[in-house]
């Protein structure tokens, strides 16, 4: 039987298998094939029942059938042996061949018409993952409406560009990647980042092309079109992975290949040894089948289509075989195990001053900071509605902090020595608090007014809710977790030892963090590397396998092995488990093709095989291996 693969590969020199899918499964589409294999079934059926034997003295209609039933057997050994490539094809039309001259037609037909079946299976399964991206491409809508001119038209896809304002409907796929100019509504973006839930999208929102627009009007600014867009680089990474060869298929090309040298040398000594050409033919047989260079490239396809569908987007088979043998993951902190974004964690007033009173002058002196830390503090006197009066002066002090003169009095928000330096005497409850960095991965600002101060407002980046979970689900299936980060030694510790990671480093250099994985590459571990995709792109490089939370970012899916399009790292577990069952799958595709075909070739050559049940064997666990490998497009992994 002949096996889906990317048709670039030569195998010519190497007697492979052939994985040649294109011209390899030319027929098994069309009702030419199904017509075919219901005439070759009738035929069966009416030899059986001996109804020929008042006419004929052989079963002429059983050898006809196979001769035009399996001319497709026949044509594939054909050209396959012109190309030098030994193949099953070649090892099965020896089969049919010698069936055909010792007169068992009716064997021959029943071999013929199960090979072809297999093979009709074997092209249904493959083809369903492959219109599973035909899908992805025909999701995307052909017609948008576009406002121009004040005035709203419908125009092909390819028609819009970069910078104009499209209209979305409710229940509308959405065109292009773009941001919110007007509206509000909430939106599945499950084809992108495998979210279950939608997603509020409000002004300056990005959007992304495939995901579905729910219930609201939105107008969208387009930034990018087709294949520009993030949901296109996902289709064309999904479609190079599914003609990518992981380093297992070339070994499953070379048991193919040799399993038919083995077959043909296992016949030849059966035929010298027991003179029984039925034995021979049952050798030949049972031996040509394959179940690993049959189920291994559906596995890699169905393992790769079940990362897609949860938002993981693996960039070929090789990087979903390394990621099986993983035994250390080394994470980063920011953005990785935090939001990357500061949040108010703690308000202190002093003296009869209140915390609302401290929140809202330091928000009065930060309403226009471009700052994390005082975008944060903004953010939180929002939400307590607090009113920000504006100010007349500002005083920007790099690595100090600001002052702002507002309603007659001087606000001070930043270090102590911003204040010192002014004058302000920082009081000693205060000072306890204080510092750029106290340790815990926590900045403490003071904020005072005049010459007073008010009180002082506590910062952190925040850890992802999931984290620790995620963490600890690592460890108990065994991985070795690292923490490397550009943040302080004691905020390494802190955080290291809140989500119980087995060693945590801090204040690296982004070559000092390549060294480390290089260290660890010398020691023989297999590495996983999880960063942003950006300021951790050499680590990603150097590690066994990169792994960008890039949350679709273009330098994410450019940069990395694999791009996890959601920042929920519960989906880093889920792709390692995917990678675990999709090798353990081929696996046992590979010692069970071994096995059967050990076993047959045993039997066949003490004469217990017939040629009918050599074909049922040879079918039957290549089916078995192919709808092994296919349970993977639907189960969830478990590891």
């Amino acid at each position: 039987m002949s096996h889906p693969h990317d048709s670039e590969h030569d195998h010519s020199d190497d007697g492979g298998h052939d994985l040649e899918h294109e011209s390899a499964h030319e027929h098994h589409g069309g009702m030419a094939e199904y017509v075919r294999l219901a005439l070759m079934a009738m035929v069966v059926v009416a030899s059986l029942g001996g109804w020929w034997r008042q006419w004929m003295s052989r079963d002429w209609f059983a050898f006809a059938a196979t001769i035009i039933g399996g001319f497709p057997i026949f044509k594939e050994a054909w050209e396959n042996l012109r190309k030098r490539r030994m193949t099953m094809e070649l090892s099965m039309t020896l089969a049919l061949v010698a069936a055909l001259c010792i007169g068992q037609f009716l064997t021959a037909l029943v071999i013929a018409f199960f090979v072809l079946f297999a093979e009709l299976v074997e092209g249904y399964t493959v083809g369903g993952g492959r219109r599973a991206i035909q899908n992805l491409i025909d999701a995307l809508p052909r017609q948008v409406r576009v406002r121009r001119a004040g005035q709203e038209h419908e125009l092909g896809t390819n028609e819009v560009a970069a910078g104009e304002t499209i209209i979305i409907r409710p229940g509308e796929r959405i065109p292009a990647d773009g941001v919110v100019s007007k509206g509000h509504s909430f939106v599945d973006q499950s084809s992108i980042t495998g979210e279950s839930l939608p997603i509020e999208k409000v002004e300056q929102s990005k959007v992304f092309a495939g995901t579905i627009n729910k219930d609201g009007v939105l107008e969208v600014i387009v930034e990018k079109i087709g294949r520009d867009t993030t949901f296109g680089k996902i289709i064309e990474i999904v479609e190079q992975a599914e003609k990518s060869r992981a380093p297992v298929q070339g070994i499953a090309d070379r048991l193919a290949a040799g399993l038919v040298y083995f077959a043909l040398g296992a016949a030849v000594l059966t035929l010298i040894v027991t003179r029984n050409i039925t034995s021979t033919i049952s050798v030949i047989i049972v031996a040509g089948a394959c179940g690993v260079a049959a189920g291994t490239p559906l596995a890699i396809l169905a393992g790769i289509g079940r990362a897609a569908r949860r938002g993981i987007i693996t960039k070929g088979g090789l990087y979903l075989e390394q990621l099986s043998r993983i035994d250390t993951v080394v994470l980063d902190k920011t953005g990785t195990l935090t939001l990357g974004i500061p949040d108010v964690t703690a308000v202190r007033g002093l003296d009869e001053a209140t915390e609302n009173d401290v929140l809202q002058t330091a928000a009065i002196a930060e309403q226009h900071s471009e700052h994390p830390l005082g975008e944060a503090i903004v953010r939180r006197a929002r939400e307590r509605n607090l009113p920000l009066r504006e100010y007349s002066q500002l005083h920007y002090s790099p690595g100090k902090g600001i002052i702002v003169e507002e309603s007659g009095t001087r606000i001070m928000v930043g270090t102590r020595a911003l204040f010192e330096e002014h004058g302000v005497l920082v009081p000693t409850n205060a000072l306890s608090e204080v510092g750029d960095h106290d340790g815990t991965g926590k900045t403490v600002v003071l904020v005072g007014r005049d010459h007073r101060v008010l009180g002082t407002v506590t910062l952190a980046d925040q850890l992802r809710t999931e984290a620790k979970q995620a963490v600890n689900d690592l460890k108990t299936q065994g991985y070795r977790v690292i923490l490397l980060t550009g943040d302080s030694s004691e905020t390494a510790t802190t955080i290291g030892s809140e989500l119980g990671v087995d060693e945590a480093k801090g204040d690296l250099l982004p070559e000092q963090k390549v060294e480390r994985i290089r260290e660890l590459l010398r020691d023989g571990r297999k590495v996983a590397m999880v960063g942003d995709g950006v300021n951790d792109a050499p680590a990603l490089a150097e590690a066994t396998v990169g792994i960008a939370m890039g949350g679709g970012t273009d330098v994410a899916l450019e940069t990395a092995d694999v791009t996890l399009m959601t920042s929920d790292l519960s989906r880093l577990v889920e792709l390692l488990a995917i990678s675990k069952r999709c090798y353990r799958v081929i696996m046992f595709n590979f010692w069970g093709t071994i096995l059967v075909d050990t076993t047959g070739i045993v039997l066949a050559f003490f004469g217990l095989l017939l040629p009918i049940i050599a074909a049922l064997i040879h079918v039957g666990s290549e089916l078995a291996f192919i709808l092994n490998s296919a349970r993977l497009f639907r189960q969830r992994p478990t590891v």
